[in-house]
């Protein structure tokens, strides 16, 4: 039964008419009774969204026997799995796309599973181990020219403030498409199922905010179009009617709804080492928001919430998938859904209408998928395989076997001849065409399925001569004039790219900013030999006379080039920061004191480390260490015998001193984009320089600056960030203690530094401590324990200073007028 089954399966993909599988089928449930079914339990299901349609993966513990029905009225897949079981929870799904819905049923026969399906439908069914893999895609039932499908008649590109519109015109535009996100946000696939393009080229390139270009191609019943967006904000919303569909891409607010945006489900979906994540709201097309960073994936849904029990966290590291963890909570007026990875994995999302899936695929599985590709690719030869065994054949009776099998017309040059022996065995004939080829050294050309053949020197001779008949029918066209009027580029310098120049800023050294323009290579040049260019700088406009051709490819140029340049505002903030303390402990004593030996001598011993008025100015003290500094404060006691002959005198003085000084400069300076830009703030101070010379010596003032300065160049990014070479000078007059002339403390920063839009950075500081101990006092006697310290002084400083510098770069968007 198996090899019947496999056997109507590989027919029924031939194209099989649906009688014969009404016949095979009959046959099957013949057999059945016949045949031992393997009482296998079907585990689970999942339908998920690919670029080309929808798979339903069907999981069951253990390989099973199945019977398929193609059935009409309405259309629809029945799969009968005899004798087989069905675990708990295995409920219907609702479908999207070519898939409209699954009835799983349990039955006393086994397990009966309906698939319906849209008309025109095509399936798929593949056995991958225990498990069956249903994949269905959807084609035009309708004959060539009859299609009901988008009909692509144009495409308009408008940047609006920090969005991107991409409009697309045509006939029904809002049937059956599906829209892709992958390379890392970095492209948007988007196919209209039955649809075709009326556009008069394939590729369209674009000068936009978040856009690059748009590829447009038709195959197999659909129409692609593949978008490549700038880096930057990945938020993206589709809206389309019957004649326009607007893919915004960028910071976009939400639609208001009257029932509000619901996320109804989080499922998460594992398939072998992939894992899904299929998000289901109740509107079509919501604003999303993807970002892969620090080893998690985010997907915001703005202005969106949660339906009851979608609140949760999913503990997925049961699966081999590199997802562990899948969190879903609400965000002020947003729904979060976080990933949380164990692997590096790559990121691709896929919307269809309300269906959002998520597929995250491990780096390693990825990169050797590409390297398969790439080996498949590096030539692939798809031609029927043919077996040639010839000595001596001549090459042009070769060449026309290879005709007859390729089933090719070919034309071979009277230069073409010469004999060659050759042996394949099962080599495809376009593989054997291009050795015989190198073996002659001979080349083709190919238009359609007409192949030429001749010698490589003969078809670049003749590629060289179309060159120059083209050279040639452009020195013939006729000149034609137009006249462009630039809004914001400068005429001169546009000029100056015609005719292959290059300009750039620069700087002078007093800081002014101009504009260099070079000579370039003649191939470079857009203007032809015979155009010429005229420019009126009053009005800001070119008149030129060249050929069409290169009249479109200047307009083009002047499109792209004639933009307003980004504003940026650069705030800087200089925080310096000083704490003083010091502290002063002295001591100051002495007295006097007189004998009368007799009456002839009288002794006298007093301190005469200065005069003290306690002691009647006739004698000082013994230790004069007393404190010095600012907030003195003294104790002193003087003890005094009857009679004068005996006076003594203790003082203790302390000083203590705290300051706190914060100085906050704040620089800003407004400037375009790649202009430099400086604002300073300058004082000047004046300094006595002495000269001396033969005639004598002359004293004359000299000025000296002390500078608060910010220099910057910025560099606005493509992901709306900010490069800047960044120079902050802060100068600070620093006064002389004793009276002499200041002096001048510079602090300076030079950098370069990448900055994400309106963030602050600390570009660097100084930190700076000064602790001093110093002791003065008697040699020797200040030593001694606790009796010292009436010998000595003691002064303790701690002094600290810091700088911090801030800078915030901000671009100003169209929106704002003024600051």
């Amino acid at each position: 039964m198996g090899y019947i089954m496999k056997q109507w399966k590989d027919d029924r993909i031939l194209g099989w008419s649906g009688k014969v599988v009404g016949i095979f089928a009959f046959l099957l449930l013949l057999s059945a009774n016949s045949v031992q079914v393997n009482a296998a339990t079907i585990q689970g299901m999942q339908l998920l969204s690919e670029s080309d349609g929808q798979r339903l993966n069907i999981a069951m513990d253990e390989a099973a026997e199945y019977q398929v029905f193609n059935l009409e009225g309405p259309t629809r897949l029945v799969l009968n799995f005899p004798g087989a079981a069905m675990a708990e929870g295995v409920d219907d799904i609702a479908g999207a796309g070519a898939v409209e819905s699954v009835y799983p049923k349990r039955d006393s026969s086994g397990v009966r599973i309906e698939i319906a399906l849209v008309k025109g439908a095509k399936y798929e069914i593949v056995e991958k181990g225990n498990d069956l893999q249903v994949s269905v895609t959807q084609v035009s039932s309708k004959p060539a020219g009859q299609s009901d499908g988008a009909v692509l008649q144009d495409i308009t590109v408008k940047d609006k403030g920090n969005i991107t519109e991409l409009i697309l015109h045509g006939r029904n535009m809002d049937s059956n498409h599906n829209a892709l996100v992958t390379n890392g946000g970095k492209t948007m696939v988007v196919d209209f199922w039955g649809g075709s393009s009326s556009l008069p080229k394939e590729h369209y390139t674009y000068s936009a905010q978040r856009l690059n270009d748009v590829t447009v191609g038709s195959a197999e019943g659909r129409m692609r179009l593949v978008v490549s967006l700038r880096g930057g904000d990945s938020s993206h919303q589709i809206d389309a009617d019957s004649n326009t569909m607007v893919l915004r891409i960028g910071q976009i607010d939400a639609k208001k709804s009257t029932a509000g945006l619901s996320v109804e489900a989080v499922d998460f979906q594992p398939d072998d080492r992939v894992a899904h994540l299929v998000i289901r709201t109740n509107e079509a097309n919501p604003v999303v928001k993807l970002n892969d960073e620090n080893g998690n994936v985010t997907l915001d849904i703005k202005n969106a919430s949660l339906a009851p029990g979608q609140e949760r966290s999913q503990d997925v590291s049961a699966f081999s998938g590199p997802v562990k963890q899948v969190d879903s909570y609400a965000v002020n007026r947003n729904v979060r859904i976080v990933a949380r990875l164990r692997q590096k994995a790559e990121v691709s999302s896929f919307q269809n209408g309300n269906v959002l899936t998520l597929t995250l695929t491990p780096e390693s599985l990825v990169a050797s998928g590409k390297a398969d590709a790439a080996a498949r690719d590096e030539k692939a030869y798809t031609g029927q395989k043919v077996s040639f065994n010839y000595k001596d054949i001549d090459i042009r009776n070769a060449l026309q076997l290879i005709a007859e099998m390729s089933e090719l017309n070919i034309i071979m040059s009277d230069d073409v001849s010469g004999v060659l022996t050759m042996r394949l065995v099962d080599v495809p004939w376009d593989q054997a065409l291009d050795l015989i080829l190198q073996a002659r050294g001979l080349g083709k050309e190919q238009s359609g399925n007409v192949i030429r053949i001749a010698p490589l020197g003969v078809l670049k001779a003749d590629a060289d001569a179309r060159k120059l008949a083209k050279e040639s029918a452009e020195d013939v066209a006729p000149l034609e004039t137009e006249f462009v009027t630039l809004g914001y580029a400068s005429v001169n310098d546009v000029q100056t790219i015609l005719q292959g120049g290059s300009v750039a800023t620069a700087t002078t050294t007093d800081g002014a900013t101009t504009t260099e323009s070079t000579g370039g290579s003649g191939e470079l040049k857009l203007l032809s030999s015979r155009g010429s260019i005229l420019l009126d700088e009053r009005s800001n406009t070119m008149i030129i006379t060249d050929t069409r051709e290169r009249l479109n490819n200047i307009k083009r140029l002047v499109a792209v080039i004639d933009k307003p340049t980004q504003q940026v505002l650069i705030e800087a903030r200089i925080v310096e920061a000083s704490d003083t303390f010091s502290r002063e402990l002295g001591v100051r004593w002495g007295g006097n004191a007189t004998k009368a030996l007799n009456n002839n001598y009288t002794h006298n011993v007093y301190g005469a480390a200065g005069p003290n008025a306690a002691l009647g100015g006739a004698a000082g003290n013994v230790v004069d260490l007393a404190a010095a500094g600012t907030g003195l404060g003294a104790v002193g006691y003087t003890l005094t015998k009857l009679g004068g002959n005996l006076n003594l005198n203790l003082e203790l003085s302390a000083a203590e001193q705290n300051g706190d000084i914060k100085v906050v400069s704040s620089p800003r300076v407004f400037t375009s984009n790649l202009v430099p830009a400086k604002i300073e703030q300058d004082t000047q101070i004046p300094f006595l320089v002495t000269t001396v010379s033969a005639g004598g010596t002359t004293t004359a003032t000299e000025m000296k600056s002390s500078l608060l300065s910010l220099k910057v160049t910025p560099q606005v990014t493509a992901d709306k960030r900010i490069v800047m070479e960044l120079t902050v000078n802060k100068d600070t007059p620093v006064p002389d203690a004793a009276g002499g002339p200041p002096s001048i403390d510079k602090k300076t920063v030079e950098t370069k530094l990448l900055v994400n839009n309106g963030e602050t950075v600390v570009l660097g500081g100084i930190y700076t401590q000064t602790e001093s101990e110093q002791v003065n006092g008697v040699p020797l006697l200040k030593d001694i324990p606790l009796l010292g310290y009436l010998f000595k002084n003691k002064t303790i400083t701690d002094n600290r200073n810091e700088l911090l510098i801030f800078i915030t770069p901000t671009i100003i968007g169209d929106e704002l007028s003024t600051l």
